[in-house]
């Protein structure tokens, strides 16, 4: 039977409930930590019909994992045979639900202590009962919502694991001992740091939401970098005008590495890098569906005046830099820039919180500069009518 170290537990219909301070001083890429009642009378915003419609999109990443007497196989999507890639044990896996579907939008609502940047996407699976993935370590951080049906998560601690592959694209390891082994109902959240294995299996026809994070590491960072340089901003060459004489020409001089290292770490510093790297911290990926008739600032201007309200399409989660401390004033979408002036901030503020936005958000009326850039994000599809 599953057992648990109560450290590993928070009840958050408890006197002592969920506080998001807490969490981020004591768990947050730290440990696991299980929270029960986290939504309170769970209902799904999607069920398992959805989720196969999407699975047979060509856009959508999806994917069938499927354990059959003891062995695994993966089906990648789109689907097309449902009843052929259902054999045995299986989960349907969609990712980047968000992006497609507004109804799920509330689901990332109370994790919005971690910024926008760091939000990768929601992945949300359906599996039957007994069904999973096998034992695995991801490198981020994930909430495991638990929907409809019961699902038992065992988690543990990090270590040298033996990695098996018993599909092509199917990594896991062999096993661990877990510190937590808990069955989650719905509403209940696993939230798993990177570098802890983690295994669930479903008691019951189930659900899950899983809210991962990304964290980019030096290589994705160095792609941003190398892209910046491939434009022609800050890619200098090496220069040694001040040259002295030197013994022997093997010989590398250390004051000529320090130098090559010196004219990276500008190219770094500088502002054009720093753009480059708030475009790829705003990439999302999201579907873009650019309107076929665009419409006119002044059509947009108009409606604005006369009430209309508009919000971000599904998925679409902004940044916002305040012009303070080397970051521009700026709105960056999807890996595009809007600069602003520090008069329209607040208009700005509140595009960026993804909220209803309309004529009565703000004092003051909306400039030229804000109604041009809501344009442009409404033609490029990152922005849309309100139809509530």
């Amino acid at each position: 039977m599953p057992t648990n170290d109560n450290s590993y537990i928070i009840d958050a219909q408890s006197g002592n409930g969920f506080n998001a301070e807490t969490f981020l001083k004591n768990y947050w890429q730290q440990k696991p930590v299980v929270i029960k009642h986290f939504f309170d009378n769970f209902v799904d915003p999607i069920d398992e019909n959805d989720l196969a419609g999407l699975a047979q999109e060509s856009e959508v990443d999806a994917r069938i994992i499927s354990n059959v007497k003891g062995s695994w196989h993966v089906e990648q999507g789109p689907i097309t045979n449902f009843d052929k890639a259902c054999q045995g044990k299986w989960t349907l896996l969609v990712q980047g639900v968000d992006k497609y579907v507004p109804d799920v939008t509330p689901l990332l609502d109370p994790f919005s202590f971690i910024p926008n940047w760091r939000l990768d996407d929601l992945m949300v699976s359906f599996a039957t009962n007994g069904a999973g993935v096998g034992a695995h370590i991801d490198q981020y951080d994930v909430f495991l919502v638990q929907g409809k049906g019961r699902r038992r998560w065992r988690v543990g601690k990090p270590a040298d694991y033996k990695e098996v592959f018993p599909h092509p694209k199917l990594r896991q390891i062999e096993g661990f001992a877990p510190v937590i082994d808990v069955v989650v109902e719905p509403g209940d959240v696993v939230y798993v740091p990177p570098g802890w294995p983690h295994d669930g299996a479903t008691i019951e026809d189930s659900l899950t939401y899983s809210v991962g994070y990304r964290a980019p590491d030096n290589l994705q960072l160095a792609e941003s970098l190398a892209m910046m340089l491939d434009k022609g901003a800050h890619n200098y060459r090496f220069t040694d005008a001040s040259r002295s004489m030197q013994g022997n020409r093997a010989w590398v001089n250390p004051s000529d590495v320090a130098i090559l290292k010196q004219q990276l770490i500008d190219a770094i510093n500088g502002e054009d890098f720093t753009l480059a790297l708030l475009e790829a911290m705003s990439e999302q990926g999201i579907p873009e569906y650019p309107l076929e008739d665009e419409v006119s600032l002044e059509q947009i201007s108009n409606e604005f005046a006369a009430g209309i309200s508009f919000v971000p399409a599904p998925g679409v989660r902004a940044l916002l830099c305040d012009g303070k401390r080397g970051l521009p004033r700026a709105l960056f979408v999807n890996g595009s820039q809007f600069e602003f002036g520090k008069s329209d901030q607040e208009w700005f503020e509140v595009l960026a919180s993804g909220g209803v936005l309309n004529a009565t958000c703000c004092q003051d009326a909306p400039s030229f500069t804000f109604l041009e850039t809501l344009t442009t994000l409404i033609n490029n599809g990152y922005w849309e009518w309100f139809e509530g």
